[in-house]
Protein backbone atom coordinates (compact mmCIF):
# COMPACT_ATOMS: atom_id res chain seq x y z
CA UNK A 1 0.00 0.00 0.00
CA UNK A 2 1.32 3.67 -1.00
CA UNK A 3 1.33 6.37 1.76
CA UNK A 4 1.39 9.84 1.10
CA UNK A 5 4.69 10.65 2.56
CA UNK A 6 7.03 13.65 2.27
CA UNK A 7 9.84 14.90 2.69
CA UNK A 8 10.73 18.54 3.46
CA UNK A 9 13.52 18.62 0.73
CA UNK A 10 10.50 17.07 -1.78
CA UNK A 11 8.10 19.95 -0.55
CA UNK A 12 10.91 22.41 -1.25
CA UNK A 13 11.99 20.73 -4.84
CA UNK A 14 8.34 20.81 -5.84
CA UNK A 15 7.94 24.77 -4.45
CA UNK A 16 11.52 25.80 -6.44
CA UNK A 17 9.59 24.15 -9.70
CA UNK A 18 6.88 25.88 -8.81
CA UNK A 19 8.37 29.96 -8.69
CA UNK A 20 10.76 28.90 -10.82
CA UNK A 21 7.61 27.91 -13.48
CA UNK A 22 5.53 30.95 -11.99
CA UNK A 23 8.36 33.32 -12.71
CA UNK A 24 9.21 32.19 -16.12
CA UNK A 25 5.39 32.45 -16.74
CA UNK A 26 5.43 35.97 -15.85
CA UNK A 27 8.11 37.23 -16.71
CA UNK A 28 7.73 35.61 -20.32
CA UNK A 29 3.79 36.00 -20.54
CA UNK A 30 2.68 38.68 -17.98
CA UNK A 31 5.31 41.20 -18.60
CA UNK A 32 4.86 41.41 -22.29
CA UNK A 33 1.23 41.28 -22.41
CA UNK A 34 0.98 44.52 -19.79
CA UNK A 35 4.19 46.65 -21.27
CA UNK A 36 1.77 45.85 -24.83
CA UNK A 37 -1.51 46.94 -22.78
CA UNK A 38 0.90 50.41 -21.80
CA UNK A 39 1.77 51.22 -24.91
CA UNK A 40 -1.71 50.89 -26.23
CA UNK A 41 -2.97 52.93 -23.23
CA UNK A 42 -0.59 55.42 -24.38
CA UNK A 43 -1.36 55.68 -28.25
CA UNK A 44 -4.84 55.46 -27.32
CA UNK A 45 -4.07 58.63 -25.32
CA UNK A 46 -2.26 60.31 -27.74
CA UNK A 47 -4.93 59.96 -30.54
CA UNK A 48 -7.51 61.04 -27.61
CA UNK A 49 -5.67 64.06 -27.04
CA UNK A 50 -5.28 64.99 -31.46
CA UNK A 51 -8.83 64.50 -31.81
CA UNK A 52 -9.81 66.79 -28.68
CA UNK A 53 -7.24 69.27 -29.84
CA UNK A 54 -8.86 69.29 -33.64
CA UNK A 55 -12.51 68.98 -31.79
CA UNK A 56 -11.63 72.08 -30.00
CA UNK A 57 -10.09 73.98 -33.13
CA UNK A 58 -13.50 73.45 -34.97
CA UNK A 59 -14.83 74.77 -32.18
CA UNK A 60 -13.29 77.92 -31.75
CA UNK A 61 -13.29 78.19 -35.86
CA UNK A 62 -17.15 78.15 -35.45
CA UNK A 63 -17.41 80.50 -32.80
CA UNK A 64 -15.42 82.94 -34.99
CA UNK A 65 -17.44 82.03 -37.96
CA UNK A 66 -20.66 83.09 -35.89
CA UNK A 67 -19.26 86.29 -34.59
CA UNK A 68 -18.53 87.41 -38.23
CA UNK A 69 -22.20 86.06 -39.56
CA UNK A 70 -23.86 87.93 -36.70
CA UNK A 71 -21.49 90.89 -37.66
CA UNK A 72 -22.57 90.39 -41.08
CA UNK A 73 -26.05 90.38 -40.36
CA UNK A 74 -25.79 93.22 -38.52
CA UNK A 75 -24.65 95.22 -41.40
CA UNK A 76 -27.07 94.12 -43.25
CA UNK A 77 -30.00 95.02 -41.17
CA UNK A 78 -28.23 98.19 -40.94
CA UNK A 79 -27.82 98.64 -44.91
CA UNK A 80 -31.23 97.50 -45.21
CA UNK A 81 -32.61 100.16 -42.71
CA UNK A 82 -30.61 103.22 -44.20
CA UNK A 83 -31.82 101.48 -47.58
CA UNK A 84 -35.62 101.60 -46.38
CA UNK A 85 -35.24 105.03 -45.49
CA UNK A 86 -33.29 106.34 -48.21
CA UNK A 87 -36.67 104.87 -50.64
CA UNK A 88 -39.30 106.73 -48.18
CA UNK A 89 -37.71 109.96 -48.90
CA UNK A 90 -37.42 109.10 -52.47
CA UNK A 91 -41.32 108.10 -52.22
CA UNK A 92 -42.26 110.95 -50.26
CA UNK A 93 -39.89 113.33 -53.11
CA UNK A 94 -41.76 111.89 -55.96
CA UNK A 95 -44.90 112.49 -54.26
CA UNK A 96 -44.02 116.26 -53.77
CA UNK A 97 -43.10 116.29 -57.35
CA UNK A 98 -46.34 114.39 -58.65
CA UNK A 99 -48.21 117.08 -56.45
CA UNK A 100 -46.01 119.96 -57.77
CA UNK A 101 -46.91 118.84 -61.45
CA UNK A 102 -50.51 118.44 -60.98
CA UNK A 103 -50.94 122.16 -59.36
CA UNK A 104 -48.39 122.96 -62.21
CA UNK A 105 -50.73 121.32 -65.12
CA UNK A 106 -53.94 122.31 -62.90
CA UNK A 107 -52.97 125.79 -63.36
CA UNK A 108 -52.12 126.03 -66.83
CA UNK A 109 -55.61 125.01 -67.86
Amino acid sequence: MWTWQFELNDILTTLTIVGVVAGAGYRLLIIPLLQQLDSQRMQDNLIFQEKWGVLTDTLKDLKDEIKLSRAERIKAESKQVLLSAKVEALEVRVEDIKDELHEHTSKAH
